[in-house]
């Protein structure tokens, strides 16, 4: 029996079989820690372009309904009539998996998301109907004429 106690020739195969199974281990772990932080930036980089296309789109429909509103103000004018103005607004409610903030000052909108913190500023050219600065969050939007206040008016519909 004592002949088997100290043969340790089958000792080196297991042993590099393990030794083996951890370096593999090892970098498979680095592999997806690397990965991970790729995905994360890729993320953060596909809300800012899409909050930007949003950021366009709100900005090219509040520029529609200020040129009808200054038609419906002239109309107004000269047949004596209340105008009713209103645009309608489809933008997603989520981008890029969650849903965001709008804010709308004069002359610009801020569209903000978290998870990644994403913050975007676009700029609309000046209306000659002023906009009521607001916060709205995504999704459907109403832009509407309010002729009492004569400014343009967002908001979630």
């Amino acid at each position: 029996m004592t002949r088997f106690g100290v043969d340790r020739r089958a000792v080196s195969v297991t042993v590099g079989y393990v030794l083996m199974l951890g370096v593999a281990m090892l970098l498979m772990g680095a592999l997806l820690a690397g990965a991970s932080g790729l995905m994360e930036s890729r993320s953060g980089q596909v809300a800012d372009d899409q909050l930007t296309v949003v950021g366009d789109q709100l900005a090219a429909a509040i520029g529609s309904t200020d040129r009808l509103a200054q038609i419906a103000r002239e109309d107004a004018a000269a047949t004596g009539t209340t105008p009713t103005v209103g645009h309608t607004v489809d933008l997603p409610r989520r981008v890029a998996g969650s849903g965001y903030r709008i804010a709308v000052d004069d002359g610009t909108i801020t569209l903000r998301r978290s998870n990644p913190d994403v913050e975007v500023t676009v700029d609309y050219a000046a209306t000659r109907v002023p906009v009521e600065p607001t916060n709205v969050s995504g999704g459907r939007l109403r832009i509407e004429y309010d002729p009492t206040a004569d400014r343009l008016e967002v908001t979630n519909d």
